[in-house]
This record gives structure tokens, C-alpha cells and sequence, in this order.
């Protein structure tokens, strides 16, 4: 069963099951409620991401830019006299192994709070258990139209679902270079559904027409979806796959002769994929959720120059997506009257406009749990993203 199948089925009683009521007001801080996951002297965080598999990039990058987050706060105390303990599970990018981590992490670890993470089919697949256990999570990189609403008052979201992305996306295409058709492979599920239905609101009443081929995560030879792609002959093709699945399935094409206009989800503006397979995506128009590693903004200047100092590595953008998930949560904590979960949830509802530069600023209310709706795109020319749109919502 699709993880967003599951969501859907158990949302009513994980509600029900919710130890905050957060869609009926403000979350009512409780200094003294029990709290697993802090002691005298630390705070325990935990997330779940793919550190093996097809997706393992943005685990393993990710992961990393939240740690040097949290070492350099360690390094300066903590918070509220407390150091922070991140532990991050491999889920493999697979539901199942998900739930199974999941677990271990809030009933064996007794995390505090879940704090970040990357991709959507894994986290749809724990979001009912963290509902049922009143855990928040904050910042997870999982962009789906499931999340940031009040169904799922823990969640608080900063990543723009997929339907935002590539509607904005799917509309610079068609306004600018006018195609006859599009073709969109997607994970399957959750994650190709929500781009296809972006993308169908983009070009209703244009006559554009969209030919949706789903993907599973690692498939082993791309070339009968290549050879579909060819014999469909769309202008151009969007992408929204593991990285290293797009630099395959590109392969695949360029192989059999078919060699299309193209366009990615955020994640293909990363360093490692541009190294790999920046060759065969000249061109690609990219959504971009994060500001540019190389912005001048002094927000992301400093960010750059505390991760060098941290880690002696430049980093790239899904080190500055994990830094950021943790900057989120650090802003959380500092400014909870509380290190319990109600005092938690009640600090992330009163963030307004925080800027970090490498977000659009973000907002959260007590009935508001998406704080950014904005996403920019970007086209790769060379070994480098040039910006085509500035950050901007679904008008």
C-alpha cells in the first residue's frame, strides 16, 4: 500500500490520538510535562534519512550539514545549558524501513522531537505514528501536499510541496518556450502524483498536453522508460527522481538518440549531481528552494563560512538544506519557555518572517503548519545554476 494511502486511512485517529490540540487554537505551553528525550545536560533530536540506496546523496550531505549545525551550537554551550544529541537512521529511502526506524528512534532512543530528515515516501510512511505519539517534527524535507495543514498539527513544514513546485515551474516552461508537449517521470506515489497535478494546473486550458510515467526508486535499466519517452517524443521532459535515477535515465536517452528539453525538482541543483551528470542536463530549468551556496546575501555568506570552519569542506546545497532544518529547530528551542514538546510546538507557532537567507522567510501560526510557499528555478549552464525567477508563490 502506498505510504499516502496509509496517511490518508489513519489521519482521523491519529488526530483523535494527538496529545495537542493545535487546530482548535494555540498550543498551551506546559513547562511541566512529561518529556521523553531531555536530561540535565543534553536534548535528544533524532531523523530519518537515506544514508544507502538511490537517494543517498541527499541523506548523507544532508545529515552532515545539520550535524555541523548542532556541533558548532554544542560547541558554544548548547541550548539552555543543554548539548544536542542528533541521531540519524538510515531508512533507505523505503516506507517500510521507515516505520521500523521510526520506532527505534522515539520508543528505544526517546528522542525529543524529530528534526529534519529527507524524502517524501519515507516520511509519509511515520507521519501517522508521530501523530499517534505527539511528536513534533520540524522541517522535514518532504514535499508533500499530505503535510502542512492542520490534519497534521506536528508537522511543521518548510519544504513547498511538489503541486507549488512544479506548477511554477511547468508555467515558465510553457510561457516561454511553448511547447506542444511534456512528458513527467516520478517516483511513484505520492511524489509523481503531486508534480503531475502541478503540472496539470499550469497547462489547463493551453492545450499542452502531459504524458506521466511513474518510477520506482533504483530501477535497474532505464532504457524501456527511455524508449517510452522517445516514442512519446514530448518537447520536453520533467524529472523528479533520485539523483542518481535522473543521471541513468539521461544516460538511457542520450543512448537511444532521444535528447529533450528538460526539467528537475530542487534537488538536482547540488554539486555532486552537476559533477556526475551536469554533461547530459545542459540547459535544465531547476526549481529552487534554497538560496544559491554562492549568494551574496550575508546570511548565507555566513552560513558558508561557519560550515568551512566547522567541517573544512565547502558545502553544497543539501548540506545547506540539512543546516538549515537544523537552524529551524535551534530557533525553536531557544525560544521555547520550555524544553517539553507543548513548549515546543508553542515557540514553532509564534516564528514570523525568521529570515535565514537560505529559506524565503519563514512563518508559522497556531493554524498554519506550511511557513514557506515560494520556490525560484534556476538553469544549469556550464557547471553552474544561473537564476532564471526569483523565489515566487502560485499567483
Amino acid at each position: 500500500m502506498r505510504a499516502s494511502s496509509i496517511l490518508k486511512q489513519v489521519l482521523l485517529a491519529s488526530a483523535l490520538g494527538a496529545s495537542l490540540a493545535g487546530a482548535a487554537g494555540a498550543t498551551e505551553c506546559d513547562p511541566n510535562e512529561k518529556t521523553p528525550g531531555v536530561t540535565s545536560t543534553e536534548i535528544r533530536l533524532g531523523a530519518l534519512m537515506p544514508m544507502s540506496g538511490s537517494a543517498a546523496t541527499g541523506g548523507i550531505f544532508g545529515s552532515a550539514g545539520a550535524k555541523a549545525y548542532y556541533d558548532i551550537i554544542n560547541d558554544e554551550g548548547g541550548i539552555k545549558g543543554h548539548k544536542i544529541s542528533f541521531t540519524v537512521l538510515d531508512d533507505q529511502y523505503q516506507p517500510a524501513i521507515a516505520q521500523q526506524q521510526i520506532r527505534t528512534l522515539v520508543q528505544r532512543n526517546e528522542v525529543f522531537a524529530i528534526a529534519g530528515g529527507e524524502g517524501t515516501p519515507n516520511f509519509l510512511a511515520v507521519v501517522p505514528f508521530l501523530e499517534r505519539s505527539g511528536v513534533p517534527a520540524v522541517a522535514p524535507y518532504a514535499p508533500s501536499s499530505e503535510l502542512g495543514d492542520m490534519k497534521t498539527p506536528h508537522v511543521f513544514m518548510t519544504a513547498v510541496n511538489y503541486i507549488t513546485e512544479f506548477q511554477i515551474m511547468t508555467d515558465y516552461v510553457v510561457k516561454t518556450y511553448k511547447p506542444k508537449s511534456l512528458a513527467l517521470i516520478g517516483v511513484q506515489g505520492n511524489v509523481g502524483d503531486d508534480s503531475k497535478a502541478g503540472m496539470d494546473a499550469a497547462v489547463k486550458g493551453t492545450g499542452v498536453t502531459v504524458n506521466y510515467i511513474p518510477e520506482v526508486p533504483g530501477t535497474p535499466d532505464f532504457t524501456p522508460i527511455a524508449t517510452q519517452l522517445r516514442d512519446a517524443n514530448a518537447d520536453w521532459v520533467f524529472l523528479i527522481l533520485t539523483n542518481a535515477d535522473t543521471g541513468h535515465l539521461l544516460e538511457a536517452m542520450k543512448r537511444i538518440g532521444y535528447t529533450p528539453k528538460t526539467a528537475g525538482w530542487a534537488g538536482l541543483d547540488d554539486d555532486d549531481y552537476i559533477k556526475s551528470f551536469g554533461a547530459l542536463s545542459q540547459g535544465m530549468i531547476i526549481a529552487e528552494e534554497t538560496a544559491k551556496v554562492g549568494s551574496q546575501d550575508p546570511l548565507v555568506q555566513k552560513f558558508v563560512s561557519d560550515f568551512k570552519a566547522k567541517t573544512g569542506k565547502a558545502p553544497g546545497k543539501f548540506e545547506e538544506l540539512g543546516w538549515v532544518q537544523a537552524e529551524i529547530m535551534g530557533k525553536a528551542l531557544r525560544d521555547a519557555k520550555a524544553l517539553t514538546r507543548s513548549c515546543l510546538m508553542a515557540s514553532l507557532e509564534t516564528i514570523k518572517d525568521f529570515k535565514t537567507g537560505i529559506l524565503p522567510p519563514v512563518t508559522f501560526d497556531p493554524k498554519a503548519r506550511q511557513g514557506v510557499n515560494a520556490v525560484g528555478l534556476v538553469q544549469l549552464q556550464g557547471d553552474q545554476t544561473v537564476e532564471v525567477v526569483p523565489f515566487r508563490s502560485v499567483q
